[in-house]
């Protein structure tokens, strides 16, 4: 497999390809093809840990936050959706080496794989040239994610922040399922979110969840400006 194009998004070329290649090869693609010398897992345990330093130096360097702020604004960026986001903007999905039941079950797409085959990815570079090469390859892939979280607009559980947000600020947040509509197989559910006893937004969705998940992003946009300060 040609991973040239993979260095190029990196802006990162692997002086030890084997490494590279290591860190796209998830466990059960090593457990089916005995030719593979290994699999990603400890080169994710060690990106993991190589990105918490890199993320957390950027916080540090950007603003003068406290180390509260910082820890929150690192947990919204090292974080599994985050962490697959970017995985996709590299074709990650595309590299991976997967076994074959791991691949019919939707494997490549899957937020988990991809999010632990990043950090692998980041565990690879550390390894190949250092932490000077590993902090500039996130910095660059993350930074958008960065000023998204210091901006307050990285959020995956809307619903969980706005509740969050309830108990520091002291409102009360409900949220009611106000309608249904369509046949079993496709059903549409409308939900309300209430501030204080106010319907504050609507959203539509397939499942219950999704239409509070829905109306709780709507009513953040439209409310919310948090600098996370």
């Amino acid at each position: 497999m040609n991973h040239a194009k993979l260095q190029d998004k990196l802006n990162y070329s692997f002086k030890n390809k084997e490494l590279l290649l290591e860190a796209l090869t998830h466990s059960s693609y090593a457990y089916e093809h005995s030719e593979a010398k290994a699999h990603n897992e400890r080169l994710e345990f060690l990106g993991d840990a190589v990105l918490q330093l890199a993320i957390s130096s950027a916080l540090y360097q950007r603003e003068n936050l406290s180390e509260g702020s910082m820890t929150k604004l690192r947990a919204r960026v090292v974080c599994e959706p985050t962490l697959a986001q970017v995985a996709r903007q590299l074709d990650l999905q595309t590299q991976l080496r997967l076994g074959h039941g791991e691949a019919l079950s939707g494997g490549a797409d899957n937020d988990s794989n991809l999010a632990n085959a990043m950090e692998a990815v980041l565990g690879a570079i550390f390894i190949d040239s250092g932490y000077d090469a590993c902090f500039e390859v996130s910095k660059r892939l993350f930074e958008e994610y960065i000023d998204l979280a210091l901006e307050g607009k990285l959020i995956y559980d809307y619903k969980s922040y706005l509740l969050e947000a309830a108990h520091k600020e002291e409102f009360v947040v409900d949220f009611r399922i106000i309608d249904q509509s369509g046949p079993d197989h496709d059903r549409r559910f409308t939900a309300a979110v209430f501030i204080d006893g106010k319907q504050a937004a609507t959203a539509e969705g397939k499942t219950k969840k999704e239409a509070e998940q829905g109306a709780a992003a709507a009513y953040i946009e439209q409310h919310f400006h948090n600098t996370q300060k």
